[in-house]
């Protein structure tokens, strides 16, 4: 039986001959790592479709990881996704409703947060923020067709079971390359 030796795209091209220096940028070559983080404190009865800004970064990031964190919320569920920045400079639409979102639960599908959750990795929770999409910009990751520019939203969308009692404090830490 062969023994596979197998390599990465970055590492196939500097192996190259000219070697083809990756490009930077967190898109397979050396980049810095920048740091956003954001929290809400959840409003009791907010009911599903609710939505709640977290982080706003460029079009152009490359997100890393992200990590969730929510106290005891006594029912509530959470989607966190990406949606339009309310900023109105890109010409898209400013309403934070659930049905204007770019794709809601692009990160993370229903987080439960009925009990209190501990920093949580959530990168790819949703299984739609696949290991390839993470050297892509936030815009093409996310499935739009072409750069709007500006800024993107990281948004929580109350999912199904709306918060009740609620009033406690959630959000998220994201990790990207510019």
């Amino acid at each position: 039986m062969a023994v596979d030796h197998v390599k990465s795209t970055p590492i196939t091209n500097f192996d190259a001959s000219p070697i083809l220096t990756p490009t930077s940028g967190g898109q397979g070559g050396p980049a810095r790592l920048m740091h956003s983080d954001g929290y809400s404190t959840a409003v009791a009865s907010s009911s599903a479709d609710a939505t709640y800004q977290l982080v706003r970064l460029p079009s152009t990031a490359k997100v890393k990881r992200i990590t969730f964190e929510s106290e005891a919320q006594t029912a509530g569920k959470f989607d966190i996704g990406v949606y339009y920045a309310t900023d109105g400079r890109v010409g898209k639409a400013t309403s934070l409703l659930a049905a204007a979102a770019v794709d809601q639960d692009f990160f993370a599908t229903a987080i439960d947060c009925a009990s209190a959750v501990g920093r949580t990795d959530i990168t790819n929770e949703s299984t739609t923020y696949t290991l390839d999409k993470r050297s892509q910009p936030l815009w093409q990751a996310a499935g739009l067709s072409a750069d709007p520019g500006g800024n993107l939203d990281i948004c929580a969308t109350v999912k199904t079971t709306a918060v009740t009692t609620g009033t406690g404090k959630f959000g998220i830490d994201v990790e990207w390359a510019p």
